[in-house]
């Protein structure tokens, strides 16, 4: 049994944040439904596109079932109002009022099954004076104060390379969601999960609060730099490596690489953190004289061998032929319509947890009629419900409807 086994989510997500959330679910087991309008969610058609798949959607929504239909009809309500009754958790990414005109809000959920647990995720939160905006993850970014942390010190505010804001939102709400389910243990009830995508980038500003609201510092950018300790990227002939010759021993052991034993000494104004920090752009011109001669290969086999952290800056095209992420399972490959499609893998092993499941994700309304089945539905109704445009679903190859 999977950690998550017997626990159904009813997934009223799109794009990102929420459908990361309940593939997160989904991965350790639970029975994710994705409920999607007719013609399905709108990244379903979001670029990049392979073969008329989209891979974007594709990433997001492995190991759900899909469901599809009019959400606004009195039988779809109905439906929801079923499945509702069966559920454990509830989540959606609809703007702050979406789910009171769908009625899948809180309250009225609730009302219908006092154990279920919503998540609701935003990009303000439910509450204060911003709740009503519409956010994305670049707007995100920049109001969390991330961009403006990111970049060179000479250059404008750099976003991220990656959906960050969203995808850690999408583990909040699946954070949130499991320790709901643990508080219910408890008390047997559920609870509204409230997650916001400001919140969420907020979270990880670590010490820069402080260094503004104690030290009165104003953070800025730094490149590659890091801030309290000397390391940051390093040109090679074919690339760039980042070094982080820390600890002592490994600064030493570091100097007696590159020829320079001495700044290892006591005596050397680079012994100490400080030192270093004080003589950043000297040290990284002179070290940078010394990588820009050699291959990353080089660089990193003389590093390792003395023991000094380091690494080299993969592209994306390098992550995929890289044998450790591949035996951690961290690059699984999907087959849909013949295609291998390669996707990041699930970060949390567990002991007694068998791997994850590399379902591809779901056609638009393939499994409506087994789900419809499941909650007391009988061909023929679900035949009428689905002539009437009130659900749409897998064709059966044998038939046409």
């Amino acid at each position: 049994m999977r950690p998550l086994s017997g626990i159904r989510v009813l997934d009223f997500t799109h794009y990102i944040a929420g459908p990361y959330c309940c593939q997160t679910l989904a991965d350790h087991g639970a029975e994710v439904i994705k409920i999607e309008p007719i013609n399905g969610e709108p990244s379903r058609v979001a670029e990049p596109i392979y073969n008329d798949i989209s891979i974007y959607f594709e990433t997001m929504n492995r190991n759900k079932k899909a469901l599809s239909l009019d959400l606004k009809s009195k039988e779809g309500q109905e439906i929801i109002k079923k499945l509702i009754e069966s559920a454990d958790i509830l989540v959606t990414n609809y703007s702050v009022g979406v789910p009171e005109k769908l009625g899948i809000d809180y309250e009225t959920i609730s009302n219908i099954n006092p154990k279920i647990i919503m998540v609701h995720i935003t990009g303000f939160g439910l509450t204060g004076a911003n709740k009503n905006k519409r956010a994305f993850d670049g707007m995100i970014q920049g109001l969390s104060g991330a961009a403006h942390l990111t970049g060179e010190p000479d250059g404008p505010p750099i976003k991220s390379g990656l959906f960050i804001a969203d995808h850690i939102t999408g583990l909040q709400g699946a954070n949130g969601a499991l320790l709901a389910l643990q508080a219910r243990e408890r008390t047997g009830k559920g609870q509204l999960v409230d997650v916001a995508m400001l919140d969420s980038m907020v979270s990880m500003l670590f010490e820069n609060l402080s260094l503004v609201s104690v030290l009165k510092e104003n953070p800025m950018r730094i490149g590659n730099r890091s801030r309290n300790v000397f390391a940051t990227t390093f040109p090679a002939v074919d690339g760039y490596v980042y070094i982080a010759a820390l600890a002592p021993k490994m600064w030493s052991e570091f100097c007696k690489v590159i020829g320079r034993p001495e700044w290892g000494s006591e005596t050397s104004p680079y012994y100490t953190v400080n030192g270093r920090l004080d003589n950043y752009d000297e040290l990284e011109k002179r070290i940078s004289e010394w990588t820009s001669s050699r291959t990353v290969s080089e660089i990193v086999d003389l590093l390792e061998n003395a023991s000094v952290p380091c690494g080299k800056i993969n592209t994306i095209e390098d992550v995929l032929k890289d044998e450790h992420l591949r035996n951690r399972d961290m690059l699984i490959d999907i087959e849909i319509n013949d295609t291998k499609v390669t996707v990041p893998g699930v970060v949390v092993k567990l002991s007694d947890e068998q791997s994850v499941l590399k379902n591809r994700s779901p056609e638009i309304g393939e499994h409506t009629k087994e789900i419809l089945q499941e909650i007391g539905y009988s061909s023929s109704t679900i035949d009428a419900l689905h002539k009437q445009g009130v659900i749409s679903r897998k064709k059966d190859p044998t038939k046409t409807i």
